[in-house]
């Protein structure tokens, strides 16, 4: 991927959260309807299985963290965390929920801090795990995807849990519905096949351990365990 690319879209994800009032909308959207409280823990169950095999006390990376959603979790399962987001109104609306929470509190490990995905800044092999949630659905080419997987596999040890959306579900028909009968040009949230994404993982020198499917069939996002070969 060209570095102008790579940028384009790095700066296009960031100023779609890049407000307070876009990471205050972001805190809610989950809190809302049944539907979307029901998508958050079906969400937070697949994440709590793809890290089910991380020690305790292990050094997790959760990248994109958005407004600390999934921070709660891993503090139950016994792990030192960093969250870290592109958008500085994220980082500080997670590290505000950590503290009213009283999570935070004593945790030296646990940091917060702005980094986008294509240049981290982190050490290699720094995570014993990372998590990578509701991201790659904005990335529409093998290019970009590829980039992102390499800086995640080069900072980390163990599992890579990342989700993406899946051609392979009902939930993509309304997709392929304005695509193709509507004839709309899409360029944000677009699903991809399961073996078109399995080729840009292997192309990182990554492995798929597993797959974990919130909802098979009908939900079109997807969760994958990846592992260095």
């Amino acid at each position: 991927m060209d570095a102008a690319n790579e940028l384009d879209i790095a700066w296009k994800i960031k100023e779609q959260y890049n407000s307070s009032a876009a990471a205050d909308r972001y805190a809610e959207y989950f809190k809302g309807s049944l539907r979307h409280r029901r998508k958050d823990q079906r969400e937070k169950r697949c994440i709590a299985r793809g890290l089910s095999q991380v020690p305790r006390g292990s050094l997790v990376l959760d990248l994109p963290c958005g407004t600390g959603r999934m921070y709660p979790l891993l503090k139950d399962l016994d792990l030192h965390v960093v969250e870290a987001d592109s958008s500085p109104y994220m980082v500080d609306h997670a590290r505000r929920k950590a503290e009213e929470l009283g999570l935070s509190g004593g945790q030296k490990q646990d940091r917060f801090l702005v980094s986008d995905i294509f240049h981290t800044g982190f050490e290699n092999r720094q995570f014993d795990a990372v998590i990578c949630n509701r991201l790659f659905h904005h990335f529409p080419d093998s290019q970009t995807r590829q980039q992102a997987l390499r800086e995640l596999a080069r900072i980390c040890s163990g599992p890579i849990v990342v989700s993406f959306f899946s051609i392979a579900a009902t939930d993509a028909l309304k997709f392929l519905y304005k695509k193709y009968i509507l004839n709309k040009t899409i360029q944000d949230r677009i699903p991809i096949g399961p073996r078109q994404f399995s080729k840009d993982i292997q192309a990182c020198g990554l492995r798929i351990e597993r797959w974990i499917l919130p909802r098979p069939l009908l939900s079109m996002q997807w969760y994958v365990v990846l592992r260095h070969r």
